[in-house]
């Protein structure tokens, strides 16, 4: 049996992380929360004769959450002309998942700010963007954009 000895070892604190998509160069620098990957792999029931088994279902990656901090004439340009890389809104022109569908890195560091592991996100899009809310009577709260981000599949690569 092996110990766990504490020394060597720290824990991963959920603040230790960054996000990298070339269609948000920015994103390192202002992403204030971020899911990790999941997947579900939705079982299928098999009946046979007087009982049933189970054996797994297509594997289905579920979206991602992610929010941005509100930076002055930053965030809402750039997370605005990437959507606009989905459709052009004036003339309602969806475009091929070429211009729109990308890969995204979360990285997750260790307490010296080196990386531990990197998630990728295969064929990354916007699911949904919600630009935030305004509100005069919160004088010192940051504006907030959220964007949910879906993808095709994900890989966990360990960097130690």
């Amino acid at each position: 049996m092996r110990l766990l000895i504490p020394g060597p070892f720290e824990p991963t604190l959920k603040f230790r992380y960054t996000v990298f998509t070339s269609k948000l160069p920015f994103s390192m620098f202002y992403a204030r929360s971020a899911e990790q990957p999941s997947a579900d792999n939705s079982p299928v029931e098999v009946a046979h004769q007087n009982g049933s088994f189970y054996v797994k279902g297509k594997t289905k990656w579920e979206p991602i959450s992610l929010q941005f901090y509100q930076f002055e004439n930053m965030t809402i340009n750039e997370v605005w002309m990437y959507f606009q890389q989905h459709q052009l809104v004036r003339d309602a022109r969806d475009y091929a998942n070429a211009f729109y569908k990308h890969d995204m890195r979360l990285t997750i560091l260790r307490p010296d700010e080196l990386p531990m592991g990197t998630w990728t996100l295969y064929g990354a899009f916007y699911e949904s963007v919600k630009f935030g809310d305004m509100d005069r009577g919160a004088e010192s709260e940051i504006a907030e954009v959220t964007a949910t981000i879906r993808y095709d599949y994900a890989t966990y690569k360990p960097l130690i």
